[in-house]
């Protein structure tokens, strides 16, 4: 629809998050085919699952988004949770990594923004940022997986938190100027 209003690709990828090349392919088969499904939509036996169940799965993901499969089946004691939880778009992937920003932050952030958008180069040239970052030298193998719809990522129960286990690390400061 974006690209059908005009926006460009590289909007349009912005938009729905995915690569340019995705949008010049589902756009083109949309052009050519009429619409974007897949032919492979109704392959294989149809899921058991009723609405109930579906609802049921639902809950329990969103009660601890980091379960197994495994765990999932053994709360609703079916063996198809896997398919079901990909059909209701449940996929699982790694935590969305966001910066720690409170909304006082954000709100400071802008407003710092507003108050300098009219600065001249002049003025920028004697700015010096710096940011600090902390390293972990014994770590998660980065394996947690979180199961979160579309849109879902920055939820706080997606989000990679901070009492990760693991050993010590190392907290490294940089700033660079013009």
């Amino acid at each position: 629809m974006a690209r059908r209003l005009g926006t460009s690709i590289t909007e349009t990828a912005r938009l729905v998050g995915c690569s340019r090349s995705a949008v010049v392919s589902s756009h083109a088969k949309w052009i050519n085919d009429g619409g974007t499904s897949s032919r492979c939509q109704d392959v294989g036996r149809p899921r058991v699952f009723k609405e109930k169940g579906r609802r049921r799965l639902s809950c329990l993901v969103k009660q601890n988004r980091r379960q197994t499969v495994a765990q999932l089946t053994d709360h609703v004691a079916d063996h198809e949770v896997q398919g079901t939880l990909l059909d209701m778009g449940l996929c699982s992937k790694r935590p969305t990594r966001v910066p720690l920003l409170r909304k006082r932050h954000r709100q400071l952030r802008l407003q710092w923004a507003r108050e300098h958008r009219d600065w001249t180069m002049d003025e920028w040239t004697r700015v010096t940022w710096s940011d600090e970052s902390r390293f972990l030298t014994h770590h998660v193998d980065g394996r947690v997986k979180v199961r979160r719809l579309p849109g879902e990522q920055l939820l706080p129960s997606c989000t990679a938190g901070h009492t990760q286990d693991g050993g010590g690390g190392i907290m490294l400061w940089g700033t660079f100027s013009w």
